[in-house]
């Protein structure tokens, strides 16, 4: 006989199977959306702090490349592009033919692509006889956090540039930027000679040389102290956005000629292009517009966005500033809010400033 046993009310409730309400889903997804958002910024910056690392290192290596080579020559070199005082106002010149980073090459043990570089043509000439060297992506010219177009350590494929175009790929591109000259008013005064709204202390009558100008520059002759004076800083996320304001057929304000390299303006976001120096006329991190345009690189006439972004500028992608090397190898992070006159007193390397470590 079988026999059957009545459930008690209390019985049925316990077999009931556990689950969760809406109420308490909605709950634990809110919870989760919470931490996620504390997390992330906390990842993120995490991330940001291990590219500042790195753009700290690139920038040592750097010193360590231009003390060796003060070492092996007795002076450092120059960065190619510099001043030229015989006219008025003083103009941008173009007289040493290669920018700064070739040059040290061999004291980064970049010996191969050095060796690959001919010296008595231009980097970018028409023949593409110096194309393989100068196409080379080098990692410590480019800062991790900077932003371009295409991302990467070349830049696109030029059109007007028949070995690039065989080759199917652009030029090596940088970061960091000599610092050959400024032309910030000595009083921090706005609205002087040559200045306008998105670099308003240009005073282009006051300029004078930074550290890397043209020719050598012996240790003696930085009398404001290499550990006051700034060699190489950011000027980062450039690209083929950006139009210049000098023709490949510049040389100085009395002198030009046809130069055997593709037509348009000079691509000075290349580590090869001596134009990819900066004459610094603009805050750090100066956020004005247009900092490039919406078209890419050859086109006629300029921007007048000279001064914005990382448009010929002290630029970076690191929050609240940059970094920057100081001629005795240090690097330095330099915050956006620095005052305009100590800016300039750290680009001038013998005009008698004193500097407060506290001033930037």
């Amino acid at each position: 006989m079988v026999v059957k046993r009545l459930l008690r009310p209390d019985d049925r409730a316990s077999q009931t199977r556990a689950g969760f309400t809406l109420i308490e889903l909605l709950v634990v997804i809110s919870i989760i959306a919470v931490l996620i958002a504390l997390l992330l910024p906390a990842v993120q910056s995490a991330r940001e702090a291990a590219r500042r690392v790195q753009c700290v290192n690139n920038l040592k290596q750097l010193g360590l490349a231009l003390h060796n080579y003060e070492n092996g020559v007795g002076a450092f070199p120059p960065s190619g592009k510099s001043t030229y005082f015989g006219s008025s106002p003083p103009n941008n010149q173009y007289v040493d033919g290669v920018g700064l980073l070739p040059r040290l090459l061999p004291t980064l043990e970049l010996t191969t692509t050095f060796n690959a570089i001919n010296f008595s043509i231009e980097y970018n000439h028409i023949s593409g006889g110096n194309f393989t060297a100068y196409s080379t992506a080098i990692a410590a010219f480019v800062c991790p956090s900077a932003v371009r177009e295409p991302s990467g350590s070349r830049d696109s494929p030029d059109p007007a540039d028949p070995a690039s175009m065989q080759a199917g790929q652009g030029y090596g591109v940088t970061d960091y930027a000599a610092t050959c000259a400024t032309t910030i008013d000595p009083q921090g005064r706005a609205g002087g000679p040559c200045s306008t709204p998105i670099a308003i202390y240009r005073n282009c009558n006051a300029r004078v040389d930074g550290m890397l100008k043209q020719g050598k520059t012996r240790i003696s002759e930085v009398t404001d102290g290499l550990s006051q004076t700034i060699a190489v800083t950011e000027d980062a996320g450039r690209d083929a956005r950006f139009i210049g304001a000098y023709s490949e057929n510049y040389v100085t304000p009395v002198l030009s000629y046809t130069r055997p390299v593709p037509p348009g303006l000079r691509r000075f976001w290349r580590w090869a292009e001596p134009d990819g120096a900066v004459v610094s006329s603009s805050v750090i991190n100066n956020k004005g517009t247009p900092s490039h345009e919406n078209t890419q690189h050859p086109q006629s006439g300029t921007s007048g966005a000279d001064g914005a972004g990382a448009n010929d500028e002290i630029f970076g992608f690191h929050p609240g500033g940059v970094n920057a090397l100081m001629g005795d190898g240090s690097v330095k992070f330099l915050k956006e809010t620095v005052n305009i006159v100590v800016q300039r007193s750290l680009i001038t390397p013998n005009q008698g400033e004193i500097i407060s470590a506290d001033a930037y």
